[in-house]
């Protein structure tokens, strides 16, 4: 591990070694509490509460992680990663974080745009070819478009594009490159600029940053904010088959409120054919707690610049004023610093400056939405009130 890796490694003071089951141990958050600035008696409720989320088999497991003051206050791991095999849910557990991508690719552009590489309302199709001629939906015509796709438009999810794969090349061996020239062919849903849908703008930006820097997105990601971070657990796939076990499964509700693994892990050791900015990275609670902590920092952590403060005040702002929606670069904003984001499989972060903290949370669920997230959101906010009264 780099110098820097070892410097930026101090914001978790926590060890990420695997922890027995809540059932098997007196969980302590007196220090730790009280460096952070966390209220104590919040942490222990949280405990209890995460627990009947595993034992009401809401999840099969679930990790909770609570930093402010500069310090990692609370992070603890509940249930299972593996419920047939036994297997404890562990803090070192590798999660899908899905759209929880986005946030770190849009950082990463944001990166090249401070080295002037290219200006936020500067057309894709520069560096991007196959965009110079998007069509788009208007009043039920399709026609050319009158505002091309912009840097802007994609971070804000404003671009016109949808999560529509009817006629895109979505093979498992299509590059980046192809995926992008075969959506390009799809009309846009609306003029870029012009109303707000999710979708694969992120996706593209990947490809964008890809063009920019001759260079795959995994490798730009690495080089500008994960080896930097020391986040070595967060990849596009994963590299060492003996962290496969590490892999917390996906979990779906079957009959009589039954959980029934979703066991598609050994994918997750090919290393795929393009790098889905939107959607495609593996990531442990950990290095996630690492990006917010630099972000929170306003673009840094221990002696690593990533970005400017002045840059992550522009991705908190609000770039879709214009037509009456909200959303920051990368990420949902709420005007006072607030960032935040979540992953299809149930995973979500957020950053608050008013409070000096931030939180991770890491479940893997599909098909359905379990209440875990908003206990955790309630004990969270409960533990830094309390904390800040202190």
């Amino acid at each position: 591990m780099s110098k820097l890796c070892i410097a930026c490694s101090f914001v978790l003071l926590v060890s990420i070694s695997a922890v027995a089951p809540l059932q098997a141990q007196t969980r302590s958050h007196e220090q730790a509490a009280k460096d952070a600035g966390l209220g104590v008696d919040a942490l222990n409720d949280m405990d209890v509460a995460m627990q009947k989320q595993i034992d009401d088999k809401h999840v099969a497991g679930v990790i909770g992680l609570i930093g402010r003051q500069g310090k990692v206050g609370y992070f603890e791991a509940f249930g299972y990663r593996n419920i047939k095999k036994d297997k404890p849910m562990t803090k070192d557990a590798l999660f899908r974080i899905y759209s929880m991508t986005k946030p770190m690719v849009a950082v990463t552009a944001m990166s090249l745009w401070e080295e002037g590489k290219f200006k936020l309302d500067d057309p894709i199709s520069v560096f991007c070819p196959e965009w110079k001629n998007a069509t788009a939906k208007e009043d039920g015509e399709i026609g050319p478009v009158t505002t091309p796709i912009t840097a802007r438009h994609l971070m804000t999810h404003s671009s016109g594009l949808s999560y529509d794969k009817n006629g895109v090349d979505v093979n498992d061996t299509t590059s980046l490159k192809k995926f992008s020239e075969s959506l390009a062919k799809k009309p846009l849903r609306f003029q870029p600029g012009s109303d707000y849908e999710y979708g694969y703008s992120i996706d593209i930006l990947g490809r964008y940053i890809e063009a920019i820097e001759g260079k795959p997105l995994d490798v730009v990601m690495r080089e500008r904010i994960f080896d930097k971070l020391g986040m070595d657990d967060t990849e596009f796939w994963i590299r060492k088959p003996e962290d496969l076990d590490r892999v917390a499964l996906v979990y779906g509700k079957g009959r009589q409120n039954t959980l029934r693994a979703l066991d598609r892990s050994a994918e997750l050791l090919k290393k795929p054919s393009r790098m889905m900015g939107g959607q495609g990275l593996v990531s442990t609670t950990a290095d996630y707690a690492k990006f917010c902590q630099m972000f929170l920092n306003k673009g840094k952590l221990a002696e690593v610049q990533i970005l400017k403060p002045s840059t992550i005040e522009l991705m908190s702002q609000n770039h879709l004023k214009s037509i009456g929606k909200v959303y920051g670069l990368g990420g949902i904003v709420k005007g006072d610093g607030f960032y935040s984001w979540g992953g299809a499989a149930g995973t979500g972060f957020w950053i608050d400056p008013a409070t000096n903290s931030y939180a991770v949370f890491m479940i893997q669920r599909w098909g359905y939405k379990p209440p875990t997230y908003a206990v955790f959101k309630k004990f969270t906010a409960k533990a830094v009130s309390s904390g800040m009264k202190q």
